[in-house]
């Protein structure tokens, strides 16, 4: 019988195209993911991959077992599961992939809740600067963020959760600060903060904007810290462009202003790996996440809550009481 291992190692370099890029989404060293590419071509008989200047290609026959190899290794990892939860009720583990700038506003809350409806859970709260599909072939269970393209497949259960404008951040003596919005285009001689990096999905969304209303945003200020833009913006020589719910908590010396049509959007969305999808904790996650969208469209101007669930969970999909104890949370940066 192949080793279950190697065959997700082997899936894991289809996916990312590269031994480096699957190394780091399985935590190997990339000497471990060609050692175990080889040992499986030896066990195949196959050729699965072959070099290709620097770099390798995964091969036509690496190709078809990678795939065929998918279904068989989510069914293990379905049975995995199902023996955890006979054996010890609702325990286990969770691995929540996140943006960033859900990271303040979204997340603390959701995590207490969890912790209090299933105190024996572990949840892995992983906190990444990239793509949501970055974070999908990083081994999640769920993935909420932006920028998820991909519609319900064998692997993967989509559920948008809210849309959303964008706001520029100004400081209080700001020339625009009275104004009831503000058209992008007023913002081009502006000096731009901000705390994403300029390759991210959402500023990449900023930036396709600002082009075509006829400008490039001077960046002249890119911490890794939305706190510390707002003090640049404060002073009232930078503003800053940030996602309407990010900007809901601000700070007495700074105003948020809705940006006028046309302006970008961004959508949330939930990913949720169907191996775990009928998980009474992960459904108590995406109903949760539901109800924070929706207490967010009411209180934030611009904010829509998206397809919100018209059915209650099945009985046997409740969630347990609350319970005294405190269980695992591990945030992961």
């Amino acid at each position: 019988m192949l080793d279950p291992q190697k065959l997700r190692v082997l899936r894991s370099v289809v996916e990312t195209g590269s031994i480096r890029a699957s190394a780091e989404a399985l935590g190997y060293t990339p000497s471990a993911v060609s050692q175990h590419l080889t040992s499986l071509r030896r066990e195949t008989g196959l050729e699965l991959v072959e070099r290709s200047g620097r770099g390798i290609t995964v091969t036509p026959h690496g190709i078809a077992l990678a795939k065929e190899a998918g279904a068989a290794l989510d069914a293990l990892d379905a049975l995995d599961r199902t023996v955890k939860d006979l054996s010890s009720g609702l325990t286990g583990s969770l691995r929540l992939g996140y943006a960033s700038s859900l990271a303040a506003s979204w997340v603390p809350e959701l995590s207490r809740d969890v912790r209090r409806a299933f105190p024996d859970l572990g949840l892995d709260l992983i906190l990444r600067d990239c793509s949501c599909e970055d974070l999908l072939q990083a081994g999640m269970d769920i993935v909420v963020g932006e920028g998820v393209q991909r519609p319900n497949s064998a692997e993967w259960v989509t559920h948008d959760i809210l849309e959303e404008g964008y706001v520029a951040l100004v400081g209080a003596d700001h020339r625009l600060a009275g104004a009831s919005e503000v058209p992008l285009k007023e913002l081009a001689e502006e000096s731009w903060a901000t705390d994403d990096p300029p390759e991210s999905s959402w500023f990449g969304r900023i930036l396709s904007a600002c082009r075509a209303a006829g400008f490039t945003p001077c960046v002249e200020i890119n911490p890794n810290d939305y706190a510390t833009v707002l003090g640049f913006v404060a002073t009232g020589e930078y503003i800053s462009v940030q996602p309407s719910v990010i900007a809901q908590d601000m700070r007495p010396d700074v105003v948020a202003i809705p940006l006028s049509p046309p302006a970008p959007r961004r959508r949330i969305s939930v990913q949720v790996r169907r191996t775990v999808a009928r998980n009474p904790a992960t459904c108590f996650i995406v109903e949760r996440l539901h109800e924070i969208a929706e207490l967010r469209a009411r209180d934030i101007p611009g904010v829509v809550h998206l397809n919100a669930p018209t059915t209650a969970r099945p009985a046997t999909l409740a969630a347990p009481a609350p319970a005294p104890e405190t269980r695992r949370i591990h945030a992961l940066t």
